[in-house]
């Protein structure tokens, strides 16, 4: 038997504070689920962690969410509790994300287990190897609350069974496309010295830019005035480049500043500073060796 369940959407409508209130179907056991779903984050950035805690505990008040760092951390914990589903980075310490998910469904009471990578490595050779291992969905940060949600509500209502090949292809033609028209439109030099290339991924937006300083903590990046800038605390991803095009390192965070490089309002080029939130050692070190090359 299927209820009918109400969802309450929070929107802020000019002419109305009430929000949105949309029907959504769900069987019996979804129902059930929902309101006590047990929930595993797994990623060595702790600030993507309490994030996803808070959308999380937002969307499903029942829920209960548990953080881990790094797989190893993720392993344990999945041998003492039994969780409804998985939301897990790939890049980090001592057990990666792909290693975990292989691990899982390796596990008699975890064969068939929700599990989505949340991860900036959304190249087609990664999603591939994810889908090969047995992964249910595929999340690209940066991400939004309601992109997480709906996930989440497609896996428990069972209308998930993992991506295809065919929308493997989909997304990889469009990032590569997206990437494209970001360099096309960044290839106006300034007189900045630039310390390294980088892509700025912030919500939808691939966005080229200059390095004008980084550390281990972030990184100041210059960007050209189109109109569309990213928002204060969204999240972000940073594709490190050297000069030559050598990729060094893709680093998660948030838009700590942004500020116009002239006093005028149509000025043609922006600051955007990025606080960095992964700890992964091996990553921290790759990164200083580029910086103290740079210096």
């Amino acid at each position: 038997m299927d209820f009918f369940r109400y969802d309450v959407v929070k929107r802020t409508i000019a002419f109305d504070a009430h929000p949105w209130v949309l029907p959504v179907f769900y069987s019996e056991r979804s129902i059930v689920l929902m309101n006590s779903l047990s929930v595993l984050v797994v990623d060595d950035a702790k600030f993507i962690c309490e994030l996803v805690t808070k959308i999380v505990k937002n969307s499903f008040p029942g829920s209960t969410v548990t953080a881990a760092y790094h797989g190893q951390e993720a392993q344990s914990l999945m041998k003492q509790a039994k969780f409804d589903l998985i939301l897990c980075d790939w890049e980090m310490p001592k057990m990666s994300g792909l290693e975990l998910l292989t691990w899982t469904r390796q596990q008699p009471s975890y064969q068939t287990t929700p599990f989505v990578m949340v991860t900036s490595r959304g190249e087609r050779e990664y999603v591939l190897k994810a889908i090969q291992a047995g992964v249910n969905d595929y999340l690209g940060k940066p991400f939004t609350a309601e992109q997480l949600t709906q996930k989440m509500n497609k896996l428990l209502s069972g209308e998930t069974r993992g991506p295809s090949a065919r929308k493997v292809d989909q997304a990889a033609q469009t990032l590569s496309k997206a990437q494209e028209t970001a360099a096309q439109a960044a290839t106006q030099k300034t007189s900045l010295k630039a310390k390294g290339l980088a892509q700025l991924r912030v919500r939808d937006q691939v966005i080229k830019c200059a390095i004008k300083d980084l550390s281990l903590r972030d990184v100041l990046v210059v960007i050209k005035n189109e109109g569309v800038f990213p928002t204060i605390l969204d999240q972000a991803v940073v594709d490190i480049e050297q000069l030559s095009g050598g990729s060094v390192a893709r680093v998660n965070g948030f838009i700590e500043r942004i500020e116009a490089l002239e006093r005028k309002v149509d000025a043609a080029f922006i600051h955007v500073k990025v606080a960095f939130v992964d700890d992964d050692p091996e990553k921290m070190e790759h990164l200083s060796r580029y910086i103290a090359s740079v210096r």
